[in-house]
């Protein structure tokens, strides 16, 4: 069986189990609100534990949602997000790889250099990860989800994927979380590679901002990086053992 036949018939299991999950969260809604916050309550710790599935994976990237979450969350905040939205952005965030369930472990966890099928293989996984959460509710929380696990891989400079798109045609909480995910990927070890020190990620950062990210964005970063004092004294991710769960 071909990676992309395997890949589609991941997909299809995925829209079932969501399919069901839909069911059960619509059969709520008529409950109290005290039942309706258990139901939100029980979607998200599902969602976490496909988060934690996802990043169990992988020892190498164990704990990579909730790192970029969080990032994600300090940005957020600098920029002027209220705490509450700030909360719920959180929770947007750490599903931005979920996706990555489909993506075959061949390919996934391939050390070496992925030849054309295995990347297109791979980048799939912000479209299956937008057509998973697209079942979500309530709708604005929805799109805020489906935007972010769609183009937190496109560029400023319009080279990204899956759709090249450019600039602040690029959702602009999508642009938060692509920095926050570039980053923790420089500065997480790897088999073949040891990760950046905070510094040195920062540094690549600063490099790239206007092509590949929102200078805001990165910008924003930097200072909280510098206020939290990351950015002096650490050779390693101060972060990198950071669990899953947050």
């Amino acid at each position: 069986m071909s990676d992309l036949l395997h890949l589609q018939n991941r997909i299809d299991e995925l829209e079932r189990r969501n399919l069901e999950l839909t069911f059960k969260l619509q059969s709520a809604e008529g409950l109290k609100d005290s039942v309706a916050a258990k139901e939100q309550l029980f979607s998200m710790s599902v969602i976490r534990s496909l988060v934690l599935a996802l990043d169990s994976r992988d020892p190498y990237t164990a704990g990579h949602s909730s790192r970029v979450a969080l990032y994600s969350l300090w940005i957020a905040r600098e920029l002027g997000m209220d705490a509450e939205e700030a909360k719920l952005f959180y929770e947007v965030a750490l599903m931005h790889d979920i996706g990555k369930i489909g993506v075959p472990d061949r390919v996934l966890l391939k050390t070496d250099s992925l030849n054309g099928e295995e990347f297109q293989v791979m980048i799939s996984h912000t479209t299956i990860g937008a057509r998973i959460l697209s079942k979500m509710e309530p709708e604005h929380r929805m799109l805020q989800a489906t935007e972010v696990a769609k183009y937190h891989h496109e560029k400023m400079d319009g080279t990204g994927y899956p759709e090249g798109l450019r600039g602040e045609q690029i959702p602009y909480l999508a642009r938060i979380v692509a920095v926050a995910d570039a980053f923790d990927a420089m500065t997480t070890d790897r088999p073949y590679a040891k990760g950046r020190s905070y510094r040195e990620g920062v540094e690549e950062l600063i490099r790239c901002k206007g092509t590949h990210f929102d200078p805001h964005v990165v910008e924003a970063f930097e200072k909280v990086m510098k206020e939290r004092h990351y950015l002096a004294g650490y050779e390693n991710n101060p972060l990198a053992d950071m669990p899953a769960e947050e």
